[in-house]
């Protein structure tokens, strides 16, 4: 089968390199991705090109240019000689599922060391109980999740369960355990939002420095780690209720130890905010016809939906506050040597 200059024969990649035909087992490869160079730009047309992106396991990356649908056809099949292969260039976006709005890849984000974390591996997520059957499937077989971590409380997962996976092993792991609330109808939600204070900001802020001063809480967040760590093939979801705060916190402290500079793990957190807009606005309109609500209520619903960047920097500076910084967090709090953190970094880079 030939696509553009390369062709796949007997499970191998052959193309030409300085005038040196090369065999590269399919195998080999680790990362495969379409990569567009060049776009229109008004009168000043320049040329687009597509390439086939391809990275082995000793690091090195071959580009091939070729049509779009070479490209594709051409990813189709090395995954089908090389299952475990990872494919596409999320970058940390959304995996556009039909039933979850804030399920996304952290693939192909890159770190201070220039690696890329590896595409369909680790995947953060808001809770899995309206996750539809095809999103199931979706899961399963396109991104292969082996492992689901819970970060809920067990009376969270109790009103809502998550949706079993054939085949996917669970975890329970209790950011909070205690002082969740639970709301599973209008009743509980409207006194939930009575009782919030008219200062979300800074009460925002001291929950989040909170937790991270909290050594259950962060005896916790090492296990959520661990798991991590541990796994050896297929892809990891974790997740909470919406997906923003224990598992913003849990997501942060998981890209800081990959390596990736802190401009892009607020990036990454802030995110949320664009994929929850629309249920956001859903339920402003919604608590608007309630008699009970009124304009206060009104007013602190985006405090269920969004972050802000401030949160998430009481976390950094409290943590570095109280270690010195993050690495010797990391060594003491997660009891990961340097050793162990690159063996960490290795798993799940490229």
């Amino acid at each position: 089968m030939k696509y553009g200059k390369i062709r796949i024969e007997d499970g191998f990649l052959v193309f030409t390199r300085h005038m040196m035909i090369n065999n590269l087992p399919c195998k080999d490869i680790v990362w495969a991705y379409m990569r567009k160079e060049g776009a229109d730009e008004g009168d000043d047309r320049q040329l687009s090109v597509n390439y086939l992106v391809i990275v082995t396991r000793r690091k090195k990356r071959y580009k091939f240019d070729m049509t779009e649908k070479e490209i594709h056809e051409c990813i189709r099949i090395l995954k089908i000689l090389n299952p475990d292969m990872a494919t596409g260039f999320p970058k940390g976006g959304r995996i556009s599922l039909h039933s979850l709005p804030n399920t996304r890849d952290l693939g192909a984000i890159v770190t201070a060391d220039d690696r890329h974390i590896l595409p369909r591996r680790l995947l953060r997520s808001g809770e899995l109980y309206h996750i539809s059957e095809s999103d199931k499937n979706r899961l399963r077989e396109e991104y292969n999740l082996k492992t689901v971590i819970d970060l809920r409380s067990a009376e969270e997962r109790k009103c809502k369960p998550d949706t079993i996976i054939a085949e996917v092993e669970y975890y329970h792991v209790p950011v909070v355990d205690e002082d969740v609330q639970v709301i599973s109808n209008r009743e509980q939600f409207v006194k939930m939002l009575a009782g919030l204070p008219d200062d979300m900001e800074e009460y925002m802020i001291r929950q989040y420095r909170n937790l991270c001063m909290d050594q259950l809480v962060l005896k916790q967040y090492a296990k959520f780690i661990d798991i991590l760590f541990r796994q050896e093939k297929g892809a990891v979801l974790w997740h909470c209720g919406t997906g923003k705060d224990r598992t913003g916190i849990g997501t942060a402290f998981l890209l800081s130890l990959l390596g990736v500079e802190e401009d892009v793990i607020y990036e990454d957190y802030l995110r949320t905010n664009r994929y929850m807009e629309p249920k956001l606005v859903y339920m402003q309109r919604l608590v608007q016809t309630w008699p009970e609500a009124d304009e206060k209520m009104t007013e602190k619903l985006p405090i269920i939906y969004n972050v802000k960047e401030e949160y998430l920097a009481a976390v950094f500076e409290t943590v570095k506050k109280t270690y010195g910084s993050m690495e010797k967090f990391f060594q003491t709090v997660f009891y990961l040597k340097p050793k162990m953190i690159e063996e960490f970094r290795n798993k799940y880079l490229i």
